[in-house]
């Protein structure tokens, strides 16, 4: 199999794969604040699919338009939707207090990321460049660096900073892709580092499987616990 093969056909396999997490992520669900995280898994499956109608594209499978439609699909949620998204979801999660609030540095941080990049992917053009293991795709950003540090910090943070460890772990598994893709792969970076946090969705799963055990108080939204007389 070619290497241009084996990475649409990744793509294929860990979307495909994602399907049935994305469902049993999303059965685990008891109270409303957990959907955006227990989504994740969902975001990252039709996130793979979009890459999916990108390399269709190339190869004169699919029109133009619908190729163009995935990429730009593919780019928003790598780009400006993660930012905002990730910080957002795993503030829902933790109990009121303390331990929501530290999550609101990041949310603005990811606010701004969100509001530069979505202007970046959805007001400029974009071209894709078909390379050995995945795609590169190049649109005009100013101060790449800057961003990047602020894209790191937005999307890695707050999932550092849980107070639960299935989370932590999401987030230490997706920062040690990151580096990886950086430091080998850096001209198919987005394509690759998704394929990657895809794969650590398993992680959201066992998360919310564990939640089942965790004490209603700390789940449940802001308001009094009620001790039975």
């Amino acid at each position: 199999m070619s290497p241009v093969c084996f990475s649409m056909t990744a793509d294929v396999v860990v979307g495909t794969a994602l399907v049935p997490v994305a469902v049993l992520s999303l059965r685990e669900v008891r109270h409303r604040r957990e959907v955006l995280f227990a989504l994740l898994p969902t975001v990252f499956a039709l996130h793979q699919f979009f890459e999916v109608a990108v390399w269709a594209g190339l190869d004169g499978d699919v029109s133009a338009g619908v190729a163009n439609m995935g990429m730009r699909a593919y780019m928003f949620i790598a780009w400006p939707l993660l930012p905002t998204y990730m910080p957002l979801a795993i503030m829902l999660l933790e109990p009121p207090g303390r331990a929501r609030r530290r999550g609101l540095p990041f949310l603005a941080i990811g606010l701004i990321v969100s509001a530069y990049l979505g202007y970046v992917v959805l007001a400029n053009p974009v071209e894709v460049i078909r390379h050995p293991y995945g795609l590169e795709y190049l649109t005009v950003v100013q101060h790449p660096i800057v961003w990047a540090v602020l894209y790191i910090v937005a999307v890695i943070g707050p999932p550092l900073m849980s107070g639960y460890r299935s989370i932590v772990a999401f987030g230490a598994l997706n920062l040690v892709g990151l580096v990886v893709v950086a430091i080998f792969y850096s001209q198919a970076f987005a394509s690759l580092w998704c394929i990657f946090a895809a794969m650590a969705s398993i992680l959201v799963l066992v998360h919310m499987i564990r939640r089942r055990r965790t004490p209603d108080a700390e789940r449940l939204p802001d308001r009094p616990v009620r001790i039975p007389a």
